[in-house]
């Protein structure tokens, strides 16, 4: 590999920006540019109460799923202690499993082999048969319901944990100004079906414009779709994971063309 494969190479990544330095870091020992423009800022819950309610009655659950690192390190934060030894734990993808192993110092009982999204979850043997299970999804308010539904349907009993918002952070139009006119970005990473629709709805129409004459790097064909839903006609690639390494592997080998 080259040593700096990634040389005169800018990067536009849109993570939060508590969770963007890692791969920000990759990027530039790689010898690219790290442009960063969160588009996402994780807050509190509308009804905080009820967030704190359901975390009080985790030991009551069969099976409590992870949906994602900001799920893990938001509970961490209501209860400071380790989770309850009765319910399996679930998550979605490697970095929630990473994220129960830093906040918790415990690995997932459940955590899908490839694919790192719902559906992969649900084709886990451990979720096929839930007949009469308590199952407790803790997530952000919002997003998909695909694996409540599905575990319904499935004969579970299913309730939700919201312990977060995603908001745009304040100030995030102009700073997407200031990036078009001051620096030269070649390729935009986005890691969420809400990042995208956050971005785009920054953008005015010359914005938009120039937004979609670059290369956008998604985690997910999912992704890509909801792209050219909202009229994205721009090159498109699909990295092979949400891992940091994963989309650095998918730079990297974009880059080498």
């Amino acid at each position: 590999m080259p040593e700096n494969p990634l040389q005169h190479v800018g990067v536009l990544v849109t993570r939060p920006a508590h969770q963007a330095e890692g791969l920000c870091g990759l990027i530039e020992q790689a010898g690219g540019r790290a442009i960063r423009l969160p588009v996402i800022e994780i807050i509190g819950p509308k009804d905080e109460a009820a967030a704190r309610d359901s975390l009080a009655r985790l030991a009551e659950f069969d099976i409590v799923i992870f949906i994602s690192a900001n799920a893990v390190h938001r509970c961490y934060q209501y209860i400071g202690m380790a989770l309850p030894a009765g319910p399996q734990i679930a998550a979605v993808g490697q970095a929630t499993a990473r994220q129960l192993q830093q906040d918790f110092q415990q690995g997932a009982d459940l955590l899908p082999a490839e694919g790192y999204n719902s559906e992969a979850l649900l084709a886990m043997p451990a979720l096929t048969a839930v007949q009469g299970k308590k199952i407790l999804i803790i997530k952000g308010e919002g997003g998909r319901d695909l694996l409540a539904s599905c575990l319904t349907d499935r004969g579970a009993n299913v309730s939700y944990a919201n312990l977060y918002r995603r908001s745009i952070p304040v100030g995030a139009a102009q700073q997407l100004a200031t990036i078009r006119h001051e620096a030269k970005v070649d390729i935009v990473v986005l890691t969420s079906g809400e990042g995208i629709t956050n971005l785009l709805s920054l953008a005015d129409e010359s914005s938009r414009s120039w937004l979609c004459s670059v290369i956008w790097l998604v985690i997910h064909p999912r992704l890509q779709d909801l792209a050219r839903q909202a009229g994205c006609r721009n090159e498109i690639i699909i990295s092979n994971g949400a891992g940091d390494d994963d989309i650095m592997h998918c730079l990297i080998q974009w880059a080498r063309r």
